[in-house]
């Protein structure tokens, strides 16, 4: 009977030194990554690995890992591999991707919210965007906001682009534009703006466009420089009109339980990088736009700047679109409210 109570208790002690060990061996989720651990962290993004934003993510996942002494990896998950913008949007919502990198203009899918930061002529200049999105503008910060909501934690904010016309025949007035079949993004305000401005606008992916153009389905399109070069629309349409006519910016977001699972000196160390590409971004994709613009004009498209009469016509076809409640309707009304008190339209 002594044998057995003595064996009972050696077992009990076995059991208890067991969990301990697996207690302190192993780091709860809450407190982040033992130092044991290495954690990868999938980076998504639709663009390819040409595209300013990869380029400098191998830097930010450079950073990230030095700064974490290999503890926390970055694969850059580029190119579309988890889908469309919306659907990493998405995968980062639901924890199946961890971060994402992505236009207004797309992520608009998910958050409907931001999409103010997408209507026609509110920012038309770096000077705008400077102003109102980075350094603390207002229309960044609600950017912000409207992001944490919907259940992202936010890293930053940097460029996309903005849109320009291109066509297969010079455009120096308004009335050039009568009738022409123009592509434009599945938006209503696109579509809205441009009927405004008496095109006849035409709602289709993106990668329709250049056989679209090719079979002169349609007879122009609207884009950014970067993305435009990169599809080789200038092939098909000689003629461009730098309107910047719509900005989209880029948000730079992860999905919460991912920025959890690492511990408090891992987050400061990719916040700072995330940081740190943010302005690298901005700063690259500006170049990069200078460097594709000339590449046009090597390939002998002819690109000119909107007078003055063009762009007061494009503002008034834009100001009609911001007034319209129904394509308003599922955006940030704090934001629309204020675009409209500054425009002196309500």
């Amino acid at each position: 009977m002594k044998k057995k109570k003595i064996l009972v208790v050696l077992l009990s002690l076995a059991m208890v030194a067991t969990m301990s060990f697996a207690f302190t061996g192993c780091g709860s989720k809450s407190s982040g990554s033992s130092s044991s651990d290495t954690i990868t962290l999938h980076m998504a993004s639709t663009v390819s690995t040409t595209h300013v934003w990869y380029k400098d993510a191998q830097t930010f996942a450079k950073t990230v890992e030095d700064g974490t002494d290999g503890k926390v990896k970055v694969s850059l998950d580029f190119a579309g591999v988890h889908g469309s913008d919306v659907d990493n949007a998405q995968g980062v919502q639901d924890g199946t991707i961890d971060l994402y990198i992505g236009s207004t203009v797309g992520f608009d899918g998910v958050v409907p919210a931001i999409d103010f930061l997408n209507l026609p002529y509110f920012i038309t200049s770096y000077d705008d965007a400077d102003k109102l999105i980075y350094n603390d503008g207002w229309a960044g910060k609600l950017l912000q906001k409207d992001a944490e909501a919907a259940g992202y934690k936010w890293l930053g904010v940097t460029d996309c682009d903005f849109r320009w016309l291109s066509s297969s025949k010079k455009i120096t007035n308004v009335s050039d534009l009568k009738g022409m079949k123009m592509r434009v993004p599945e938006a209503p305000m696109f579509l809205n703006f441009f009927k405004n401005l008496g095109c006849s606008p035409t709602a289709m992916a993106i990668t329709e466009v250049a056989s679209a153009l090719q079979q002169g389905t349609i007879d122009g399109q609207d884009n950014g420089p970067i993305l435009s070069y990169t599809y080789g629309f200038h092939q098909f349409n000689k003629y461009w009109l730098k309107t910047n006519h719509s900005f989209a910016a880029a948000v730079v977001v992860m999905n919460p339980d991912s920025w959890g699972k690492l511990s408090a000196d891992q987050q400061k160390v990719l916040q700072d990088a995330a940081d740190t590409y943010c302005e690298d971004v901005k700063t690259d994709l500006r170049a990069e736009v200078k460097t594709d613009e000339q590449g046009m004009k090597d390939a002998g498209c002819v690109i000119t700047e909107p007078n003055e009469a063009f762009k007061t016509a494009m503002q008034k076809a834009a100001y009609k679109v911001w007034q319209d409640k129904d394509v308003t309707k599922t955006m940030d009304q704090e934001a629309i409210t204020k675009m409209l008190k500054d425009a002196g339209l309500n």
